[in-house]
């Protein structure tokens, strides 16, 4: 009967110490919802610009390139944070 407790203890110390190294991580989900607003508006502004205003085609792609930054910076945040 000592030993089943023991065991359950044991176990009750092993759990305790996983949920505590799952708090640890960093909540994310802020600066990640964030990262995705800014690049869907850069995306939308981006496709505006191209096709309404053809002499600002290289604005357009620029801007379109620096949403594909957000959303590359987003990816690296939810994988190694």
């Amino acid at each position: 009967m000592e030993d089943v407790k023991e065991m359950l203890n044991e176990q009750e110390r092993e759990l305790e110490r996983i949920r505590q190294k799952r708090n640890r991580k960093p909540n994310t989900e802020g600066l990640r919802r964030l990262l995705n607003i800014l690049f869907l508006v850069a995306a939308a502004v981006g496709l505006v610009l191209y096709f309404a205003k053809p002499e600002m085609r290289q604005t357009a792609l620029i801007v379109i390139a620096v949403g594909m930054v957000l959303k590359i910076a987003e990816f690296f945040v939810r994988f190694l944070l």
